[in-house]
């Protein structure tokens, strides 16, 4: 069925969400002020309830522009969650306390609405106008905070960095239009293959351009070249290296909850529309004979070793949080790089395992930056004595990114490594158990001066109810998903084995 609303039904929910909660502001400020984190909660049960109605075997509609299977939705249930916890983690948060801007929790939502877009999208046009949407969205909830100086900065360096992201990804796409004539998937798919063999034959071929005529150029390298500039934008996106230079300052300048729900649903994101790109292109991709998994590992190699070794200096937690995030981008590329059925799993294995974890720790952090006002690494000095509770959960989060057993962080690299182990591919596996090593270290660097610093200061504020039914959340799922981890890989392996037909 070409107009299929019941496809949309997710994305039609997110949207009524804001603009019903934007004409509520409209109507009354404080009221709609007042219920907003709780209404958004509810857009995002009530979103992720109906994509789990959509679990089926793969449909096209909206003439081939959306594809509904259980790829999408995954990344749909990931997202909804995602909006739900950060919701929650917003409510009387230092800068958006008192505020009464029921607009933040509508931006929060339409964010979400253009990402879960980003996942079910099969079409180029369609792709990159929900980058976009999410984009622009993103850099207004990242300078969120007037007359906050740092806000303001990150937002606008996040948007230069993005502009000319977004720039060189249109490029790539407009290179695959050229060389296809089509900008649906299926379709580039289905013609790509004809286009030529490996870098050696060097062969020309005919292209189709918009008026019907025919040009010829050099497929393989304008095929690698495509791939390449496309990479350079959900790069950004996944904030790898070296396109992550917009995510320290912009985890460190927004309100922590935004940071926590970039470092999830943005990074999600990209590595949605990267699977898909991959899985349905897997045969023109081949043409190069592997050179864009070479590409994959160099950029997972040095997104690795540059998020740790960066890290580790880092005094402001939420700079140190942002390269920790950098480094997971890297490890979960390397599931990709595998190129096998069980490498595409343990990415949504990876993602939904670091989605509770990485909430975790930034909400912890941003419930200790609002009771004691700083989020520099002295401020963390006696938190064990001065609050044992978060101390203990922020600990928990830590050594989950870190890959300690039994926690969730360690099976998500497990996988990973596994994947990794069955293709031969030894040295990056190793390369990834070492940056795993020092990210240990790196995280100590949060937890020493919590339990063995002397205490300082005194307790400006409290947190909320709300924050903390969100963090309580986040780590019966960082331990339940750590000791029972079998049926979200059965998850992840029904929703890719759909999209590997070839391999």
């Amino acid at each position: 069925m070409e107009y299929d609303w019941l496809s949309l039904l997710p994305h039609l929910i997110l949207a009524g969400g804001a603009v019903v909660l934007v004409a509520a502001g409209a109507a009354s400020r404080r009221f709609a002020g007042a219920v907003a984190p709780y209404f958004t909660v509810a857009v995002a049960a009530a979103t992720a309830a109906a994509a789990l109605m959509l679990w089926r075997e793969p449909a096209s509609s909206w003439f081939g522009a959306l594809t509904v299977d259980p790829f999408f939705v995954i990344f749909a249930v990931i997202f909804a969650a995602t909006l739900a916890l950060v919701a929650l983690l917003s409510a009387r948060y230092a800068p958006l306390d008192g505020s009464d801007r029921p607009e933040y929790y509508a931006l929060l939502i339409m964010v979400t609405c253009a990402v879960t877009f980003m996942a079910s999208a099969t079409n180029l046009v369609l792709i990159y106008v929900a980058i976009e949407f999410s984009s622009i969205l993103s850099y207004i909830l990242v300078g969120y905070v007037r007359g906050d100086r740092l806000s303001g900065e990150a937002g606008l360096k996040y948007f230069l960095y993005g502009a000319v992201a977004s720039a060189v990804m249109l490029l790539g796409f407009g290179l695959l239009y050229a060389m296809t004539g089509a900008t649906d998937l299926a379709a580039v798919a289905a013609n790509l293959p004809h286009m030529g063999r490996s870098f050696e034959t060097w062969g020309y071929v005919t292209v189709v351009t918009p008026s019907g005529g025919a040009a010829a150029t050099l497929s393989p390298v304008f095929i690698f070249l495509a791939f390449g500039l496309i990479l350079v934008g959900l790069g950004y996106k996944i904030s790898a290296v070296p396109f992550h230079m917009w995510a320290p300052d912009a985890y460190q300048g927004a309100p922590t909850p935004v940071a926590a729900f970039l470092s999830v649903a943005s990074k999600a994101s990209g590595f949605a529309v990267i699977l898909r790109l991959v899985l349905t292109l897997h045969g023109a991709l081949d043409l190069v004979y592997g050179g864009w998994t070479k590409y994959l590992a160099a950029l997972a190699v040095a997104s690795m070793v540059f998020g740790v070794v960066v890290g580790i200096v880092q005094t402001d937690v939420r700079r140190l949080l942002a390269y920790s995030s950098i480094a997971h981008a890297g490890f979960a590329l390397l599931g990709i790089v595998a190129d096998t059925q069980l490498g595409f799993a343990s990415v949504i294995v990876y993602l939904v395992l670091y989605a509770a974890m990485n909430i975790g720790a930034f909400g912890t952090v941003a419930v200790i930056g609002h009771v004691t006002g700083g989020y520099d690494l002295k401020d963390y000095a006696g938190m064990g004595r001065r609050h044992p509770v978060l101390a203990a959960a922020l600990a928990v989060f830590l050594l989950a990114l870190a890959g300690i057993p039994p926690l969730s962080g360690f099976f998500a690299k497990f996988y990973v490594l596994a994947a990794l182990i069955d293709r031969d591919y030894i040295f990056l596996a190793v390369v990834a158990i070492l940056a795993s090593v020092v990210a240990l270290f790196l995280y100590a660097r949060v937890i020493k001066p919590m339990y063995f610093g002397k205490a300082e200061g005194e307790d400006v504020r409290r947190f909320s109810p709300a924050a903390a039914v969100a963090l309580v959340i986040c780590f019966l799922f960082t331990l339940l998903l750590g000791v029972w981890p079998q049926l979200l890989v059965a998850w992840a392996k029904a929703a890719i084995i759909p999209l590997l037909p070839r391999i």
